[in-house]
C-alpha cells in the first residue's frame, strides 16, 4: 500500500506538458535558449507530435543556426495545424535561412493570406523574394509591412533597399528619408542614401545629409567615407583624402577607404599607405571584403610607382578572392546575350512609339571603363543637357513590361505599351534634371535594352563607347565592380569570353537597327578635346557651345601626372600585362 501511495504522489507532482511548455517559453523569451531547448526536448520525448513544442523547439534551433533541424520540427507542427500563420511564418524564415527561397516564398504567401495583418510575415516574404532577385515583389512585401507598422524604421529601411535593387531610386530615396525621420541614428540609411545622391550628381545634398548623420554618429567610418566621396565629387580632392584618412583612423582595416584613397591620388613612391594595404591584403584574420578592397587599391598604387609586375600579381590575387565569393555562369550569360537580339528579329520597326517620338534622351552605353563618365561630363557641360548618372529606370520598366507580357513574343505586344514605357521613362528621368534639358543616362546594362529603346524612344541617341580589346579588358579587371551584373570581371578567361560575346551583341544591334547606335572611341579622341566635342555634339544633334571645352576631368587625382607621364606609365603597364597574359590580345 505504501509503495502505491508513493508512486501516486510522484505522478501528481510531475509537471504537466503545459507547465513545462510555459516554463520553456519563459526561458526562451528571457534569452536562455539552450535551457529552453532542453525543456522542449523533454516535452517531445513525452509527446513527439506536440505542435507548440515542435514549433518552439524548431524556432530555438533556428536561432542557434540550425535551420535544417528547425524545418523538420516546424513541419511536424504544421502537420497538426496547417493553417497556423505563426508556424507558417517561422517555417518561411527557416527555409530562407536554409537557402530554400522558392519554398519560403510559397509558405510565406500562405502565411500572409491567413493573417494579412502580420507585418513580420510580409517582411519575411520580402526577405525571401529579395534572395530570389525578385526585387519588385520584395518591395511590395516590405511596403505592406510598412503600411501595417508605419513607425517601424527597419521596415522602411528594407523597403528602401528592395526599391534600390529594383531600380526605383526615387522611391528608395523617399523610404531612406522616412527611415532617418523615424530613427535619426540609423547609420546605414545615411550611408546608402548618400551613395544614391552622389551617384545622381547631387553631392551637395549628400554632403548635408552625411553631416547630419555624423552629428548623430561622429565615429562611424562608413559615414566619413561617403562624406569623402561627396567632397571628391565636388572637386575638393584634398579634403576628400582627409576624409578617407579619418575613416582609416577610426577603422585601420577599412578596405574600401584604402581603395578610395588610392584611387584619388597619384603615388610617387612607397610609403605608409602602400605598406598598410600590403599588410591588410596579407592578413588572414581580416575580413575577405576588406582584403579585396585593399588589394585593388594596392594594385593601383604599385602601378603608379612603376612596379607593374607586382601590381598585376596583386590584381590577380584580389580578383581571385572576389571570384570565390560569387556564383556565376559565364555560358548562361553568353546565351542570354545571343537571345537578346534574336527576340527583335521579327519585330517590325513600324511598331515604334509615336507618343514619345519627339523625345531625344541620350543613352551612353558600354562596358565599364570605356569612357562613359568622360563623355557624360562633356555632354553635361552643354547648357541644353544634364547628366543623370547611371539610371536603373529603363531596366526596371523593361522588366515590368516583359513580366506583364507573360512570355508572349515582342511582336505580340501592342505598340501603345512601348509608348507607355517611353513616357514612363521620360517622366522618371525628367525628375532628376532641370526642366527643358535633355537627359544623359549612362547605365551600362542599357546595352541589353537597345531594342526596347528603339521601339519606345525612336529618336533617342545611343552612343556606344568602345576601346581596344586588351586595353579594355585590363581596365575592367583592375576595377573592383561589386554590383550585380559584373560577375564576369574577376576571372581573366571569363572576362575575355564575355567581352567577345558583348562585342558580338553590339554588332548584332548594329545589323538589326542600322544607324541607331553610334560607336565612339573616347580615348582615341581625348588628345583633341575639340574634335571629341564636335563629334559628340554632332551625334546628339546639339549646336556647338564653348562650355563643352571647359568640362572638368571626371576622375581627377591629387598630384596628377602630365599627359606624357600618364602615357608612358600606361604603355609600360600594358607591356607587362602582354608579357604575362598574351591571350588578352586575342
Amino acid at each position: 500500500m505504501s509503495s502505491s501511495r508513493h508512486t501516486s504522489r510522484n505522478r501528481s507532482q510531475s509537471p504537466t506538458l503545459e507547465d513545462m511548455l510555459r516554463r520553456a517559453l519563459e526561458l526562451h523569451q528571457a534569452g536562455r535558449g539552450s535551457e529552453a531547448a532542453e525543456l522542449y526536448r523533454q516535452i517531445l520525448r513525452r509527446d513527439p507530435k506536440h505542435p507548440a513544442a515542435n514549433h518552439l523547439f524548431g524556432l530555438a534551433q533556428l536561432q542557434q543556426g540550425e535551420p535544417a533541424t528547425a524545418i523538420r520540427h516546424i513541419a511536424v507542427a504544421l502537420q497538426a495545424e496547417p493553417a497556423n500563420a505563426q508556424y507558417l511564418g517561422n517555417m518561411g524564415v527557416a527555409l530562407t535561412s536554409a537557402g530554400r527561397h522558392e519554398e519560403a516564398v510559397e509558405v510565406l504567401r500562405r502565411a500572409v493570406a491567413i493573417n494579412p495583418g502580420s507585418a513580420e510575415a510580409y517582411a519575411n516574404l520580402g526577405m525571401a523574394s529579395r534572395a530570389l532577385g525578385r526585387f519588385d515583389d520584395a518591395a511590395e512585401a516590405y511596403r505592406r509591412a510598412a503600411e501595417i507598422r508605419p513607425t517601424e524604421a527597419t521596415f522602411q529601411y528594407r523597403l528602401a533597399g528592395a526599391l534600390r535593387q529594383a531600380g526605383d531610386h526615387l522611391a528608395a530615396e523617399v523610404a531612406y528619408r522616412r527611415t532617418i525621420e523615424l530613427r535619426p541614428q540609423f547609420v546605414d540609411a545615411y550611408r546608402n542614401l548618400g551613395f544614391i545622391l552622389i551617384d545622381q550628381h547631387r553631392s551637395e545634398e549628400a554632403l548635408a545629409l552625411l553631416d547630419a548623420g555624423l552629428a548623430n554618429n561622429p565615429n562611424d567610418a562608413g559615414l566619413h567615407l561617403q562624406r569623402a566621396r561627396a567632397l571628391y565629387a565636388l572637386g575638393d580632392i584634398r579634403s576628400a583624402i582627409s576624409g578617407f584618412d579619418r575613416a582609416l583612423a577610426i577603422r585601420p582595416t577599412y578596405g574600401e577607404a584604402h581603395l578610395q584613397r588610392a584611387t584619388v591620388m597619384r603615388h610617387r613612391q612607397r610609403g605608409s599607405a602602400i605598406e598598410a594595404m600590403e599588410r591588410l591584403i596579407r592578413s588572414e584574420s581580416a575580413p575577405a571584403e576588406d582584403r579585396i578592397f585593399a588589394g585593388f587599391g594596392l594594385g593601383k598604387a604599385l602601378a603608379d610607382i612603376g612596379d607593374h609586375v607586382d601590381s598585376i600579381a596583386v590584381f590577380v590575387e584580389a580578383n581571385r578572392m572576389q571570384r570565390q565569393r560569387l556564383t556565376f555562369s559565364w555560358s548562361r550569360e553568353v546565351e542570354f546575350m545571343k537571345a537578346t537580339v534574336e527576340r527583335f528579329r521579327e519585330v517590325d520597326d513600324g511598331r515604334q512609339s509615336a507618343a514619345s517620338s519627339g523625345a531625344e534622351p541620350i543613352f551612353i552605353v558600354g562596358l565599364p571603363r570605356s569612357g562613359k563618365t568622360t563623355l557624360e561630363a562633356l555632354l553635361a557641360s552643354h547648357p541644353l543637357v544634364a547628366g543623370a548618372g547611371e539610371l536603373p529606370t529603363m531596366g526596371l520598366l523593361v522588366r515590368r513590361l516583359l513580366q506583364s507580357a507573360n512570355g508572349a513574343p515582342l511582336s505580340a505586344i501592342a505598340p501603345e505599351r512601348f509608348a507607355e514605357l517611353g513616357e514612363a521613362y521620360l517622366r522618371q528621368a525628367g525628375k532628376l534634371v532641370p526642366d527643358g534639358r535633355r537627359v544623359v543616362d549612362t547605365m551600362p546594362s542599357n546595352y541589353y535594352h537597345l531594342g526596347i529603346i528603339r521601339l519606345a524612344l525612336p529618336q533617342a541617341r545611343i552612343i556606344h563607347c568602345v576601346r581596344p580589346a586588351a586595353d579594355h579588358r585590363v581596365a575592367i579587371f583592375e576595377k573592383l565592380l561589386t554590383g550585380a551584373g559584373f560577375e564576369y570581371a574577376n576571372d581573366l578567361a571569363e572576362l575575355r569570353g564575355y567581352h567577345a560575346a558583348y562585342m558580338q551583341l553590339m554588332a548584332d544591334w548594329h545589323e538589326r537597327f542600322p544607324g541607331f547606335v553610334h560607336d565612339l572611341d573616347v580615348g582615341a579622341l581625348m588628345a583633341d578635346r575639340h574634335a571629341l566635342a564636335e563629334k559628340v555634339l554632332g551625334t546628339c544633334g546639339l549646336a556647338w557651345d564653348d562650355a563643352v571645352l571647359t568640362a572638368a576631368s571626371p576622375e581627377p587625382q591629387l598630384d596628377d601626372w602630365s599627359s606624357d607621364e600618364r602615357t608612358a606609365n600606361h604603355l609600360a603597364h600594358m607591356a607587362a600585362w602582354r608579357q604575362q597574359y598574351p591571350d588578352l590580345w586575342t
